[in-house]
């Protein structure tokens, strides 16, 4: 079943977005939780709510503007996709995905864009699978001074 998020959720929201991006400490997760939820006119955030409790997956969704390669200058960006290992290949991305997709068409929209890591295959495969097109890469570069 997938749902609005909802106070509840919380914990069960941190779990996974812990798991997505375990280089992030706490306190820039829970910034990041916060900012999520603030302004819902622009930002959703949907889950996956498991029959038995507990959520298995969530997607972030927010409205960008001036997106490279976008037709529109409002653009539905996924910030954030995940679903738990054990409920993957089984259209709980796919479901998240297109509520994700609802949301947009009903602020207007006609366009959602998402990334991915480069060296994440199977994200890739899963993207191209629901109909989106690799537009553009990039490589970040850091260096010590």
């Amino acid at each position: 079943m997938i749902r609005p998020y909802q106070p509840d959720d919380r914990a069960e929201w941190l779990r996974m977005r812990r798991t997505l991006w375990p280089e992030w400490p706490d306190d820039m997760q829970e910034a990041e939780m916060r900012e999520m939820l603030e302004r819902p006119e622009l930002r959703a955030v949907l889950v996956h709510a498991r029959p038995g409790g507990g959520l298995g997956g969530f997607i972030e969704v927010h409205i960008r503007r001036r997106l490279n390669n976008a037709a529109s200058d409002r653009v539905a960006y996924v910030e954030g996709w995940y679903v738990d290992p054990d409920l993957r290949r089984q259209g709980v991305g796919q479901a998240l995905m297109e509520a994700a997709e609802d949301w947009a068409v009903g602020r207007g929209l006609t366009e959602i864009a998402s990334d991915t890591d480069i060296d994440n295959l199977a994200s890739q495969q899963a993207h191209e699978k629901l109909g989106f097109e690799e537009v553009y890469r990039l490589v970040h570069y850091l260096k010590d001074l």
